[in-house]
């Protein structure tokens, strides 16, 4: 008698159906409660959004800022000011605005969103030349003033540079060094000289020098003297302005 093979048949899993209330609970409580008070969240803790957008400069004189708000929601108050001047913002689109400066200085933005929350920035802008060349290492020798000009955003003008003496006659420099910024001058050893010279961006650095003798011992000692004003405007031989010079330089 041949044996028989049986197989039993798999057991049978009873599949607990999914508790129509506990879906009810996720779907119509917990997740709305959940999505409401992260959207009331983020209403109440959003900031303000902006970006400004400083160009360049062609002349060293002037640039343009685009200030661009970024916030979707309203604002209660915007404001824009420059070495807390009020900036003159002009609308070019859909939320930006723009504005020429012609100063370095600090860009203070106050934005304040309708939920109260408010943002405080501060930009600079330190791009333009409002600062006149400034003339040092000055000496005096057989005759010759010799001086080194600087300037460190636009560039020095070199064919502005001109002499003046008191009698008002007008000299220009005997030699000129655009690699080196040095220059040098015919000078009268008993007349005052005044030397005018500007940037690329037109502030202009005017100075005077003076040649002074102190007798001692039957001997002179001579010294030369500065007095610059950094400003569109004359000196007379003490320093002022952010640029004056006055220090003596022996000769």
């Amino acid at each position: 008698m041949s044996a028989r093979t049986y197989r039993g048949s798999r057991p049978y899993k009873y599949k607990r159906p999914v508790d129509s209330d506990l879906i009810e609970l996720l779907l119509f409580f917990i997740l709305p409660f959940i999505v409401v008070n992260s959207i009331i969240f983020f209403l109440a803790t959003t900031k303000p959004k902006y970006e400004l957008v400083v160009k360049g400069t062609n002349d060293y004189r002037t640039t343009e800022i685009t200030f661009t708000i970024k916030s979707f929601m309203p604002l209660k108050e915007v404001t824009v000011k420059m070495d807390s001047e009020p900036v003159n913002l002009t609308k070019v689109g859909n939320k930006t605005y723009s504005a020429t400066i012609d100063h370095n200085g600090s860009l203070e933005i106050y934005m304040k969103n309708f939920n109260n929350m408010a943002l405080l920035d501060y930009e600079y802008i330190d791009i333009l030349d409002n600062e006149a060349p400034i003339i040092e290492d000055y000496s005096f020798e057989d005759g010759i003033l010799a001086f080194t000009i600087t300037d460190t955003q636009s560039g020095v003008d070199f064919s502005s540079i001109i002499a003046h003496t008191p009698s008002g006659e007008d000299c220009l420099p005997l030699s000129v060094d655009t690699e080196t910024g040095r220059i040098s001058f015919q000078m009268d050893p008993s007349q005052r000289f005044t030397v005018s010279a500007k940037d690329m961006s037109g502030n202009e650095f005017l100075t005077t020098f003076s040649l002074n003798d102190h007798p001692e011992d039957g001997e002179a000692e001579g010294g030369i003297e500065s007095g610059g004003d950094g400003g569109e405007g004359s000196s007379d031989g003490a320093g002022s302005g952010e640029n004056g010079a006055e220090s003596p330089a022996s000769v």
